[in-house]
């Protein structure tokens, strides 16, 4: 299958056609005039089709001032656009801007915005045609306590007047819907004007939707036009009918289960909410997008990772397909003004902060959002925040569930597990009105809808060995890799012409299991992006997402892949699962839990589970003999799998040259240690999460290289602390690209430690070495960097810093 961008198709003429004689030429002529013309003609309806989304095109508009800093320091809710891709000396002339909308719920309401001081003019340059033009505007004043706001936004096509808004009577920090019907003549000049003395506009989602295509319900080709992804906070597999529980507290859920495509065991690749939801999202694991799954908070240096490299997410690649992009949430991790989240590129979000309340107003916001933009395509990421801890449902689910499981089963289960099942039925409840919603304004059979959790919830009894450090009891998330918490719903209904258009073997299978699609066995949620984009021809070209397509083989009926290692990272702990067993590792300086709700101290630094015989995970094998060499399988399996990039501090320890040497190494490192490569001879220990000390012993040998040592990093930080002494004695210790000598180590080297490649005669020096190969940090040398390395090493050697 093409995996292409297939939102536009491109049609080329062969400078190497042949034809056998004028006649035939003469004859093929004409009809190949009309072909060209069809296709041209097509061409322009499909770059027509989408609308033209402004912020997109900011980098290619001539605008009259160039904006490079906050001119509104005391606003902190906002950050500059990463989605427009402007230079440095323009950056805030897009900015994701959050008002604070209702104070009693926390309500932000962020934009993706063009951004206009008092002046500002903006001239886009846009296929000449019949738009409608849709944004919501905001004000702000040049100073915090500036009571009055006051302007006019003016949208001209060359020097004719299309469009005028007086803002003059607008509140502050309140976002208005302005929509106008805009003529742009055949030059296809658009020009923004902002006339204002001490006021500041931010024109939120402006598009531009052709007319042609802005009436029209359904699309002709067949490809659905709307997506919906509906993401449960803290939804367990196994309370959904459709998963097996026998009692239907999620009956509207387990009706579209139904008609899905749907996956029989599958697993979320975190075990809290922003690792999974950014891995999911992404198609590639959290720390692997340089954001870690250590806390909350995302660090500077975690921000420059995300942000400098290439990252293909769900909002962005629906967006640049011409779809609206709308998140509707309970989740402060897609807003990056917080210091938790990042601006993934939705157009719009809608984020309450408050529990309980939450789930009503976001489902009604939602019912808002599909009846206005029914007639557009969009891409909803609708996240709901229960049934997450505090389970605090209403008072008729809870009726309802007790109507409907037995009271024998019921009272079997502790009150928090009670309420949780009563915050599921709400949940399906509150899907349900959503469902309804889109049956009536008839959208409901040419929508995607996908529904899935961003993970589990820990109840059993028997796992209670955990750090509880934030719930303060084993009823939560985020603390282990037991099924229960990693074990999700996860099934997609597909669009009524996407299912009209399967191979009809698979379609007549489906129709006799009632129209569910089954994936059998083990899959992860990393495939969630490929698969639903793959069904919509939406997957970009060379893109970064990592998981499994799985519409290729539903669309072939070929046997689907296996995902034989599921990966899932937890704060500074991770597993892997195999259908035969679970392997889960603590990193070196985490490995205390506690046994008990009494809190006895206990280390455990490995949990192995076989899954065939112990499918609760109640037997750990690690520790015990008959579980060595399945303990075995499982380390040779994580560690050649290689799930997670880490920057690597590579040390060389050089031969021994005495009788006997006994050298001893202690490192310090400022990301935290993740893993490491010694041989058998070395004695290691660790004794905290940054901290490392080994001891080797060696006698003189025909061997002219030294021994590398690898560490692993955590966090993509770069510095080290670092001493060594052979038999006693400190001895000086080269560093970085150019192998600068200490006597004794410094404790900045965040500059002078990072080499991208081996340093020159690193192998085979008498000295002892170290740097950091920056491999996942993204620090890396321009190849003007690289030359004036070179150069910069002839001098230090000629100052006599560097002796070979």
């Amino acid at each position: 299958m093409d995996d292409g961008n297939l939102k536009r198709k491109n049609f080329s003429c062969s400078s190497e056609t042949r034809f056998p004689n004028w006649f035939h030429m003469r004859a093929t002529l004409p009809f190949a005039l009309t072909i060209c013309f069809c296709l041209f003609s097509c061409l322009n309806k499909s770059e027509r089709r989408f609308p033209v989304d402004l912020v997109l095109e900011l980098r290619n508009a001539k605008s009259k001032i160039s904006i490079s800093k906050d001119l509104l320091p005391y606003q902190w809710k906002k950050n500059p656009g990463r989605q427009s891709n402007l230079p440095l000396s323009r950056k805030w002339e897009n900015t994701q801007i959050t008002f604070n909308t209702d104070k009693e719920i926390f309500l932000n309401h962020s934009l993706d915005s063009l951004f206009f001081p008092p002046g500002q003019e903006y001239e886009f340059k846009i296929p000449s045609g019949h738009y409608e033009f849709s944004s919501l505007v905001g004000l702000l004043g040049g100073t915090e306590f500036q009571t009055q706001v006051s302007g006019k936004l003016k949208i001209y096509s060359g020097e004719n007047l299309l469009q005028e808004w007086d803002l003059s009577q607008s509140p502050k920090e309140r976002w208005i819907s302005k929509k106008a019907v805009l003529d742009v003549g055949a030059l296809g000049s658009l020009r923004l004007v902002w006339e204002s003395l001490d006021s500041y506009l931010f024109v939120g989602e402006p598009l531009l939707y052709p007319i042609e295509k802005s009436t029209s319900v359904n699309q002709k080709d067949g490809k659905p036009k709307s997506v919906i992804l509906i993401v449960i906070d803290s939804a367990r597999k196994d309370f959904f009918g459709s998963y097996g529980y026998p009692y239907s507290v999620t009956p509207v859920m387990d009706k579209i289960a139904k008609e899905s495509v749907f996956f029989e065991n599958p697993f979320a690749n975190g075990n809290w909410t922003k690792p999974s939801m950014m891995s999911f999202f992404h198609s590639e694991y959290s720390s692997n997008l340089g954001l870690g799954n250590s806390w909350f908070s995302t660090k500077p240096y975690q921000r420059k990772v995300y942000y400098g490299k290439k990252r293909d997410n769900l909002a962005k690649t629906f967006r640049e397909a011409g779809y609206f992009t709308q998140t509707i949430m309970n989740n402060v991790f897609f807003l990056d003004y917080t210091t938790v989240g990042l601006d993934l590129g939705f157009h719009n979000s809608f984020q309450v902060g408050m529990d309980i309340v939450d789930t009503e107003v976001l489902t009604n916001k939602a019912i808002q959002f599909v009846s206005e933009y029914k007639y557009k395509p969009y891409f909803l990421h609708f996240n709901l925040n229960t049934p997450h801890a505090s389970y605090s449902p209403p008072p008729e689910d809870m009726t309802a569930v007790r109507s409907i499981v037995p009271s024998d089963v019921f009272y079997k289960y502790e009150s928090p597990v009670q309420r949780y099942l009563g915050e599921m039925h709400y949940t399906d409840r509150e899907i349900g009105r959503l469902i309804e919603t889109l049956k009536k304004e008839g959208t409901y059979e040419e929508t995607m809808i996908i529904i899935t959790g961003d993970h589990g919830e820990l109840f059993s009894a028997h796992h209670d060995y955990s750090y509880h450090f934030i719930m303060q009891t084993r009823f939560g998330h985020g603390e282990t890799h037991y099924d229960e918490e990693i074990n999700v719903p996860y099934f997609i209904k597909l669009p009524k012409s996407v299912r009209e258009n399967l191979d009809s073997n698979l379609a007549r299978e489906s129709e006799s299991s009632g129209g569910q699609i089954r994936i059998p066995g083990q899959s992860s949620l990393l495939s969630l992006a490929p698969t639903i984009l793959g069904f919509l021809d939406l997957l970009p070209k060379n893109s970064t997402y990592q998981g499994v397509n799985y519409s290729s083989c539903i669309r072939i009926t070929n046997i689907c892949p296996k995902e034989k290692f599921i990966y899932t990272e937890g704060r500074m702990s991770e597993s892997v699962r195999t259908e035969n067993y679970k392997y889960i590792r603590r990193y070196p300086g985490f490995t205390t839990v506690r046994r008990t709700s009494a809190g006895e101290p206990h280390t455990m630094a490995e949990e192995l589970y076989d899954l065939k015989k112990d499918p609760e995970e109640k037997n750990n094998l690690s520790p015990i003999p008959e579980g060595e060499s399945l303990l075995q399988t499982a380390r040779n399996d994580f560690r050649r799998e290689n799930f997670l990039k880490r920057n690597n501090i590579r040390i060389i320890i050089p031969p021994c040259s005495e009788s006997i040497c006994r050298d001893y190494l202690s490192l310090n490192v400022q990301g935290s240690i993740y893993d490491w490569e010694v041989s058998d001879a070395i004695q290691l220990n660790s004794g905290s999460a940054k901290t490392i000390s080994l001891l080797k012993e060696s006698k003189p040998s025909k061997v002219t290289q030294g021994e590398e040592l690898v560490f692993k990093t955590v966090n993509p930080e770069l510095g080290a602390f670092f001493s060594f002494s052979r038999n006693g004695k400190t001895i000086p210790v080269r560093f970085g690209r150019y192998g600068l000598e200490y006597q004794r180590s410094i404790t900045h080297l965040e500059d002078l430690i990072v080499s991208e490649r081996q340093p020159d005669g690193f192998p085979s020096s008498p000295l002892p070495w170290v740097y950091n190969d920056g491999a996942f940090s993204g620090t890396r040398e321009s190849e003007v960097q690289r030359e004036m390395g070179k150069e910069v090493k002839k001098i230090l050697e000629t100052w006599g810093y560097i002796h070979e």
